[in-house]
């Protein structure tokens, strides 16, 4: 479903609401070039853009399937990107990944998406407000649509250090144990990880003039994209350690709750050794048996438990374990 459409000349959008005849049509005259962003879109629909524009079999395949590398590929004079972009619901700690692909001619560019959400707007906003750059072509078009995927990542990541904040929090603040919800955030960070360090190939081939030399200006914002995205690769691993990090001082304060615990547990049985082992020995019934004649035989060994009992618990407080 085409959600965006226009034809761009001298950097300014002049036409709107374009099917993919007439976008295709005013591709292959006059200035500029063409805007089409695609939502979702079915076989049916990638054929008639592919017969339409001219786009490569190939290229067109590629678009039809999923769970992609971020890549970038010249298909003759057509030059095609698969592009990834990412979204956090912080309410349920889930990372959702989805797939822009997008297709670059001499007069036009097209920008395919795999999900339902707006993905488009940031694109349209960066093409609209950046006429300079727009005016150059039809790459400014995918400067926008990387610049908006790095954009996105940066939020996301924001976010992420904001959880691993709380997780944090919780782990020297609180006596439970954290390493589920530790581990189910690393696979999220790592997740990103790997959405966002292919990427850095995508912009060292377009710093590089590969596979196609970009026009000059369009050049100078892919370089800031591209520093922004390498900026992005940092945080992810640095966050990533920082969680390892993190989980091995979670690991340790199990450790040493537990060793608490092990030194109560010891202690007061230890304490409650003594009246036990008194009152097994006059448990025997032996019939020569020190004050069993004597009348404060019974009150004597009472004393002896309690007065243990006290010096016992007394040390084990004394040492911290109690």
């Amino acid at each position: 479903m085409i959600v965006d459409s226009a034809r761009y000349q001298a950097g300014a959008r002049d036409a709107e609401a374009l099917g993919v005849a007439d976008a295709a049509r005013l591709a292959r005259r006059g200035q500029g070039f063409v805007w089409l962003a695609v939502s979702q879109p079915a076989r049916e629909e990638l054929d008639e853009l592919g017969k339409y524009f001219g786009l490569p079999a190939l290229a067109v395949e590629d678009a039809l399937e999923a769970h992609q590398r971020s890549k970038l590929k010249a298909y003759g004079d057509c030059l095609f990107a698969v592009v990834k972009t990412v979204l956090y619901d912080e309410a349920t700690g889930q990372l959702d990944v989805s797939e822009l692909n997008v297709f670059v001619g001499a007069r036009y560019a097209l920008v395919l998406s795999r999900t339902a959400g707006d993905v488009f707007g940031g694109i349209r906003r960066r093409i609209d407000g950046h006429p300079l750059v727009t005016a150059l072509g039809p790459m400014a078009a995918l400067w926008a649509v990387l610049d908006t995927v790095v954009d996105a990542g940066e939020r996301v990541v924001d976010l992420l250090i904001d959880r691993a904040e709380q997780i944090e929090q919780a782990v020297f603040q609180q006596d439970h144990d954290q390493s589920e919800a530790i581990y189910l955030h690393h696979r999220q960070v790592d997740r990103l990880g790997r959405v966002v360090h292919p990427m850095l190939a995508v912009f060292d081939g377009l710093g590089r003039g590969e596979p196609v030399m970009s026009p000059d200006g369009v050049r100078t914002v892919l370089r800031e994209a591209g520093d922004h995205a390498r900026r992005l690769s940092e945080e992810v691993e640095l966050l990533s350690g920082r969680l390892d990090g993190l989980l091995s001082a979670n690991l340790a304060r199990v450790s040493v709750r537990q060793n608490v615990i092990m030194q109560k547990v010891s202690a007061w049985a230890a304490i409650a050794a003594v009246p036990t082992i008194i009152a097994g020995i006059y448990g025997m019934n032996f019939r020569q048996f020190p004050e069993l004649g004597w009348p404060f035989g019974y009150p004597f060994a009472i004393a002896v438990m309690v007065a243990a009992v006290g010096a016992l618990h007394w040390n084990f407080r004394r040492v911290g374990w109690l």
